[in-house]
């Protein structure tokens, strides 16, 4: 359940958000491989890779509060060989 709640955080932020930030290259890939790591483990909740995008797009340009945490996140993704791991990044 834990690798879920993101995609339910994601899922608010792009409504409250809306879908207009540019959209980086970073959470492309970010998203595409959690999208890819959540099919894998069979999870009942969807991951819209598309909203992931623009939430993370939005957050990454909110450099007083989120960006940083953007960052974090990317890196830690981006580390993962595993999608066990890549699940796991916070």
């Amino acid at each position: 359940m834990r690798a879920r709640l993101p995609a339910i955080a994601v899922t608010a932020w792009v409504a409250w958000a809306g879908c207009t930030e540019p959209r980086s290259t970073a959470c492309k890939e970010v998203c595409k491989r959690e999208a890819e790591c959540v099919d894998q483990a069979g999870g009942r909740l969807p991951f819209d890779e598309k909203e992931c995008i623009a939430a993370c797009a939005a957050l990454e340009h909110d450099v007083e509060h989120s960006a940083a945490k953007v960052a974090h996140h990317v890196d830690c993704v981006n580390k993962q060989k595993a999608c066990a791991g890549v699940l796991e990044c916070k």
